[in-house]
Formats: structure tokens, C-alpha cells, sequence
């Protein structure tokens, strides 16, 4: 395949991915949504700027690998949110390990990105784990910027909250840290993100 034509198809999976629409809103498009594409870069800034402010023992390069690639399925798979219904959130792990076969299969050269995304689903070594809990919180960092009742009419309970921390709170890694710090802002300030 000639070099135009693979970087035209790799551009259509970008395009594609960034079609994707997360249950959060926009912070730059009012009315809109976010996606997939803003959320994967803003990750990997946020990862980039903690591990240089407060000196994090992490491979810099390794985490912005992951943070870009995390999501990556979701191009072909979708985005599944945490408060969808139980029926959809069964599938969810099924359809995007289905689409990261696909993606292997549809760009066999680009070992390291497969590697990459492989490595980060382990969570076995300590910048996939840091990724992993930051990418959580960035939800809740996007929805502090939106308007006080998006979370209301999104949905965004307390319950939802513990949903989450469930997921993030046994895993190790310096982001604990980071979510700690979050979730004491959250209490402190409950009344402007939920009323009385």
C-alpha cells in the first residue's frame, strides 16, 4: 500500500474516532458534546503536566503513549457510559476488545500502538495504573467546567461518584493522590454541583 493511501486510512480512523461522543458536554462547543479525541488529548496533557509538577517517578513517553491509545477501540466499538444501563455496560469490555482485534487486523505495522494499548488493559506496570485513575477523573475535571446543572441533568449523583470510585480506589498508583484531592473538592463543594 502506497504511503498516501495508509495515511488516508489511518485518517479515517482519527476522523472516526473523533466522531465519537462522550455523555459529557463540550467545553469549547456549547450545545455540543465531548468526544473521544478531545478527551484522549486532554488526558495525556494532564498526565504530562502532573508528572513534571510534582516530579512523578513515570515514563513521561510511556504515559502519553497510553493516555493517546487508551481509548482507540471506541473508533470502531463506541463509548459506553459509566451511567448507562447495566444490558449495555455487560458488552462493553466484549466490544471493544472485538474492536481492538479489528484495528490489529486493519494496521498490522503499527505493532507499538497494539502493544501500547495491550500493556495499558493490563494495568500491570505503574503508568498504566496512573493513566487509568487520571483518565476517570478527567470526567469529573470536564464536568467541574460545564454549567453547575449539567450534572443534575446528566445524571451525575453522589451514587454515580462511588460508582466510580469503586472502580479507581484499590488501584495502586500515585494518582490516588490526585483523586483524593478531587473527591474532598467535590464534598466541599457539593451544593454547587448538586443543590441542598
Amino acid at each position: 500500500m502506497s504511503s498516501t493511501k495508509t495515511l488516508l486510512k489511518f485518517e479515517k480512523l482519527l476522523k472516526e474516532f473523533n466522531g465519537i461522543d462522550r455523555d459529557l458536554a463540550s467545553l469549547h462547543k456549547p450545545g455540543g458534546l465531548d468526544n473521544d479525541v478531545e478527551h484522549s488529548y486532554r488526558v495525556a496533557m494532564l498526565c504530562w503536566m502532573l508528572i513534571d509538577e510534582y516530579r512523578l517517578k513515570l515514563d513521561a513517553n510511556k504515559v502519553i503513549r497510553y493516555a493517546l491509545i487508551h481509548d482507540l477501540p471506541e473508533a470502531y466499538a463506541g463509548d459506553i457510559s459509566m451511567h448507562a444501563s447495566p444490558e449495555l455496560l455487560k458488552n462493553k469490555k466484549a466490544n471493544e476488545t472485538k474492536a481492538a482485534k479489528k484495528l490489529t487486523k486493519d494496521f498490522p505495522r503499527q505493532k507499538s500502538m497494539w502493544k501500547d494499548l495491550h500493556e495499558y488493559e493490563k494495568k500491570k506496570d505503574a503508568e498504566s495504573r496512573f493513566v487509568y485513575v487520571v483518565e476517570k477523573l478527567e470526567a469529573f475535571l470536564v464536568a467541574t467546567m460545564s454549567d453547575e446543572d449539567k450534572w443534575i441533568k446528566r445524571g451525575v449523583t453522589q451514587e454515580s461518584i462511588r460508582r466510580l470510585q469503586g472502580k479507581i480506589q484499590n488501584i495502586d498508583t500515585v494518582a490516588q493522590m490526585f483523586n483524593n484531592d478531587l473527591m474532598d473538592y467535590l464534598k466541599k463543594n457539593k451544593k454547587k454541583f448538586w443543590g441542598k
